[in-house]
């Protein structure tokens, strides 16, 4: 009995080695590991997600701006021609009043060009009249030539005027009777047949001329229109 030795058992190599067995065992060191690369994917998913989000918002902005650009361009070319039209009408209304000032002034200019001759004209007559009777005396002599009947023919004059015509007459040996008249004013005189009485006024006459001149050169011609081509 005393010799009895203990019992012994072999070495199980295959419980030994549980720790690195894959199966049916589960390594406790590898859990950790696969987690992370989980992780890892997840991360690298969602930062492609992102970048592709990223990236369709930036086209979605530049086709906004896009049409934003255009439609903002063509509402400014609108504006713009709008505008334009506006100040072609303001240009062509500014143009008509001052093509009717331009009118006017041109014709304030003709008017006074004729009151102004008016009067250079009658002051040269009358001074011509006063200072040589014989003027007024040729237009009296003038006037009696055209009177169909000259019988019982007379001049009459201002008593200013009297002796310068009798000397006148005297030198003409002419049978025109002469006769004072102080209704008459000097530089006139008045020719009397048996049927007509006829008042020489140079003067008046030229008064009288550039009148009807006058109307004739300051009234507006009417543009001329080309007839119609048959």
């Amino acid at each position: 009995m005393s010799g009895i030795n203990p019992i012994s058992f072999p070495e199980d190599h295959t419980v030994s080695n549980q720790g690195n067995s894959t199966f049916p065992y589960t390594s406790i060191d590898a859990e950790p590991t696969t987690q992370a690369n989980i992780n890892t994917n997840r991360m690298k998913q969602l930062e492609s997600m992102l970048k592709e989000v990223q990236g369709r918002a930036e086209i979605v902005e530049k086709e906004a701006y896009d049409k934003a650009y255009l439609a903002g361009e063509k509402a400014g070319m609108v504006l713009g021609r709008k505008r334009g039209e506006q100040i072609l009408e303001s240009l062509q209304e500014t143009l008509q009043e001052a093509e009717s000032s331009l009118e006017s002034i041109q014709q304030s200019f003709a008017e006074a060009a004729m009151d102004v001759a008016k009067h250079i004209a009658k002051t040269i007559v009358g001074d011509l009249v006063k200072t040589d009777m014989s003027a007024l005396f040729t237009i009296a002599q003038q006037a009696a030539a055209q009177l169909p009947d000259s019988s019982g023919l007379r001049i009459a004059v201002s008593s200013d005027d009297y002796c310068s015509f009798k000397r006148l007459l005297e030198d003409e040996d002419s049978m025109i009777a002469l006769s004072q008249d102080n209704t008459i004013e000097s530089g006139t005189c008045r020719i009397i047949s048996s049927q007509q009485d006829i008042l020489i006024d140079p003067i008046a006459a030229v008064d009288n001329h550039l009148n009807t001149l006058r109307t004739e050169l300051l009234t507006p011609t009417p543009p001329h229109t080309d007839a119609p081509h048959a």
